[in-house]
Parts: structure tokens; C-alpha cells; sequence
């Protein structure tokens, strides 16, 4: 297992716990507010339709502890896209997509929901995907401006297809 692999294990494993507490605090009015929208250059549709189990308060918790324990932001990525993955806060496993919002990133398609987040001083919206959809990147790639885990099929370097999207 590999270092990166290791820590992610490690901070899925202590935020378990706190995605359970917390999901059982105070939490509920906070997750049923809608989606913030997100800015600049990373634009998306969120869809309503099939219920789905998502605690996207907890996630965003447990993302903000793994990202500051990497060193740079394209691994901090990485650990976003794990943590809103394999946290039990995702029990249905959403495909996951994190893109830089200061980036020319188009996201659409069924959309669960989505969060801003702040990754090492950057400006990130994480998306989860209930059904197909697509991610387009008329920027820069790398994993500085986006990634995504789950059924993802990369279509060529600027689109990726989510969920058969």
C-alpha cells in the first residue's frame, strides 16, 4: 500500500466515526439546504429525481480533515475524491468529481448534489453523481483542476463520462 493509499485508509477510518456523530448532531437543517451555486469558470445542473443517500455536510467535514493533511493540492484532490467516495456518508457510492472553479469546467448531468470546498487555498466544487453526465475541461488538466472516482470513463483529455453520461 502505498503512502497516499495508507493515509487515505488511515483518515477514512478516524472520520468514520466522525461522519456518524456528526450526521446525528445538528446537521440535518444544514444538509437540507440547497446546493450553493458554483462560480467563475466551473458551471453545472443540479437535477431532482430518484432519492438517494447522501450526507454531503459530513463528507465536506471529513474532506476538509484529509485535505489538510496533504502536502500539495493535487494530492489533497486525490484525498477529496477518496474521502467523497468511500465515506459512509456516500453509502450508494455517487460517482465523485472535484473541479477547480477558477478553471473553464462545464459539469452536467444528474447531480445529486454539489459543495464548494477549499482545497489548499484553492476553489473546488465536489459534485455527486446520481445518473449519467458528462465533465468537460476547456482548461488546464491535471489533477490541480479536476478529477473524478467512481464509473468514470475517460472519453479523450478534456471529457469525462459519468455513470455511462
Amino acid at each position: 500500500m502505498n503512502a497516499f493509499r495508507s493515509k487515505t485508509v488511515k483518515l477514512l477510518a478516524g472520520t468514520a466515526m466522525t461522519a456518524a456523530v456528526l450526521t446525528c448532531a445538528a446537521l440535518p437543517a444544514q444538509a437540507a439546504q440547497a446546493a450553493p451555486a458554483p462560480n467563475a469558470g466551473a458551471s453545472a445542473e443540479v437535477s431532482a429525481g430518484a432519492d438517494v443517500s447522501l450526507d454531503p455536510v459530513a463528507i465536506g467535514n471529513a474532506i476538509k480533515d484529509a485535505v489538510n493533511n496533504e502536502d500539495d493540492r493535487s494530492g489533497a484532490l486525490r484525498a477529496a475524491l477518496d474521502v467523497g467516495y468511500y465515506n459512509e456518508a456516500n453509502p450508494d457510492r455517487l460517482t465523485v468529481a472535484v473541479v477547480n472553479k477558477d478553471q473553464d469546467i462545464n459539469v452536467e448531468g444528474d447531480i445529486a448534489n454539489a459543495e464548494n470546498i477549499d482545497i489548499k487555498d484553492g476553489n473546488y466544487v465536489i459534485y455527486w453523481f446520481k445518473g449519467p453526465g458528462k465533465i468537460t475541461n476547456n482548461g488546464d488538466g491535471g489533477w490541480l483542476n479536476w478529477g473524478a472516482q467512481g464509473d468514470v470513463n475517460r472519453v479523450d483529455e478534456h471529457t469525462m463520462s459519468i455513470n455511462g453520461g
